[in-house]
């Protein structure tokens, strides 16, 4: 398109300041416009080898007239004739490649041996071949470099392919075998891995029959043998060995009862005899087998990602609280080998330290007691003045090791005037430790974590935000929302909330409200709600 509108303002200036155009030149502006009705017909048609061959042979005649023109073979565009090879390399029909350089051969040989026509160009400069091999190696590398282009997506296109394949079958329930006269069997899709607990090797043997139980092979092979006599397809239901362990090693096998189904594969009309043509198998779990897999996935997305959470916090918890105690046994036995306490001495300092070092454990095991997301169990809420920057600080210290696992970087800016707030302690720390650690494993590598506190409206407020280094892409709460009404079901029950804020520019936050009431009135207005009878509110 863009080449017939150059060819459209060019003639115009040329008949207007030049006069009437040369033959070459007319040759060059033809193939110009002639883009424009070859466009037209790729767009109508969606024939895509076909324009690619139109293209290219035209593009070759044109070149090989301008030669005529220019002295035959020993013209500066000879070397043009090798581009539209290339052009046909983007063809997906072999044809095309080999008909485009038939069709070249066939013009060069034209230019070299026909006669030189009258009305040629005087002869050019020796400058001019340079520039037009220079420009033909242009020419050809930006089509090598769009055929490179082409490859990558291709390959990019397989591998998704390959991938939305795998994820298929992962979610298929049965697993799809072909089955050669031969006796090989093949995997053609569905949850290998899963339902035998390894790959089997595709190889020319009947890995089935080979891990089938030793009772089971007489009836697997009499349906195989009904099967391809017969035509009828067999359903039966077998005992197959599970796990990598192969016939012969110690140890005893572990077997799971399968459902196993066998029947020819292809059309109903197909001619060929039964016994030459290939068997499909499927292999399907029972139903008992299904019913207990079911059972162990029933649980709700909110308990197994706060369980996996809870898990990662008393893990670090666990790393930090074993760090502590080494140091209690190191400074005890510091302690032990000087033999003395006097102030002053290094006896005494051990002493402190060892102290120091007992409180910090004790502080570590402390701040993730009873991380697990059971509310059921829940003891009433021991309702005291918490610092917040103080549980900041303890938070941010279990969740930095996962942070920087993951590349995340957590920055944490709280006011030193902040009021005290009243809650428990224990909730507030577990509701703001599985917020924060959910935020850094939805968060890509390179993204910055903010934690701020502030008074809100006769409350504090903590806020909770994520920002990406890398890109403009901001942290989103659809996925974490089973871990959000977990944490506000625990600030709920001392008096708090959580709130997800969106903010233009800055994508969404998220905001805990903790209370500032003093505890002496909070347990005042319990006390008098529990006397007048009437039910205790769970939010402010």
């Amino acid at each position: 398109m863009l080449s017939g509108a150059v060819a459209l303002f060019v003639l115009p200036l040329h008949l207007a300041l030049a006069g009437p155009p040369h033959v070459a030149e007319i040759l060059v502006l033809a193939w110009m416009l002639s883009q424009w009705p070859l466009a037209l017909y790729l767009s109508q048609s969606g024939k895509l080898n076909r324009a690619i061959a139109v293209s290219s042979s035209l593009f070759a005649c044109t070149v090989a007239a301008i030669c005529l023109l220019t002295g035959g073979e020993a013209s500066f565009a000879a070397v043009w004739l090798l581009i539209p090879l290339v052009e046909a390399a983007f063809s997906t029909s072999r044809r095309t490649p080999i008909l485009v350089a038939a069709l070249c051969g066939v013009l060069l040989a034209a230019i070299t041996f026909l006669p030189i026509p009258q009305f040629q160009f005087e002869p050019l400069p020796v400058a001019a071949q340079f520039i037009a091999i220079l420009a033909g190696l242009i020419y050809a590398g930006l089509l090598a470099y769009r055929l490179s282009g082409d490859r990558k997506r291709t390959r990019d296109a397989v591998v998704a392919s390959e991938s939305r394949r795998q994820m298929m079958s992962q979610s298929a329930s049965e697993v799809f075998c072909e089955l050669d006269p031969g006796g090989g069997i093949r995997v053609l899709g569905g949850p290998v891995k899963q339902m035998f607990g390894c790959l089997p090797a595709n190889c020319a043997e009947d890995w089935l029959f080979q891990r089938l139980h030793v009772a089971e092979r007489p009836l697997y092979l009499t349906k195989l043998s009904d099967v391809r006599h017969s035509g009828a397809p067999a359903v039966f239901d077998a005992r197959v060995r599970v796990g990598a362990s192969a016939p012969g090693e110690t140890g005893q096998a572990e077997y799971r009862q399968l459902q196993v189904q066998i029947k020819l594969q292809g059309q109903e009309g197909n001619q060929a005899p039964v016994v030459d043509r290939k068997l499909l198998l499927l292999i399907r779990q029972t139903d008992d087998t299904l019913s207990s897999q079911e059972a162990e996935t029933a649980a709700s997305p909110q308990e197994s990602r706060t369980a996996g959470i809870s898990r990662t916090l008393l893990e670090t918890a666990g790393m930090d609280a074993r760090r502590a105690f080494s140091d209690i046994i190191a400074q005890a036995d510091a302690l032990q080998a000087d033999g003395g306490a006097r102030a002053g001495s290094a006896t005494h300092a051990a002493a402190g330290r060892l102290k120091a070092a007992g409180k910090a454990g004790l502080e570590d095991l402390d701040a993730v007691l009873d991380f697990r997301p059971a509310l059921s169990a829940a003891s009433e809420p021991d309702y005291a003045a918490i610092d917040i920057p103080t549980c900041l600080t303890q938070c941010r210290k279990l969740v930095t090791l996962v942070a920087d696992r993951r590349g995340v970087e957590i920055e944490t800016d709280a006011k030193s005037d902040l009021p005290p707030a009243v809650a428990d302690g224990k909730c507030l720390r577990q509701a703001l430790c599985f917020v924060l650690s959910d935020m850094v494993e939805t968060s890509k590598s390179g993204a910055v974590v903010t934690v701020s506190g502030r008074t809100g409206h006769g409350d504090l407020e903590i806020v909770l935000s994520v920002k990406n280094r890398h890109s403009s892409l901001s942290w989103s709460s659809d996925v974490s929302r089973p871990v959000l009404e977990f944490a506000r079901e625990l600030l709920e029950r001392t008096g708090g909330g959580l709130s997800v804020q969106t903010t233009l520019g800055h994508g969404e936050s998220v905001v805990l409200h903790v209370p500032v009431r003093s505890v002496q009135v909070l347990r005042t207005g319990q006390i008098h709600a529990d006397q007048a009878g009437l039910p205790v509110a769970k939010s402010a």
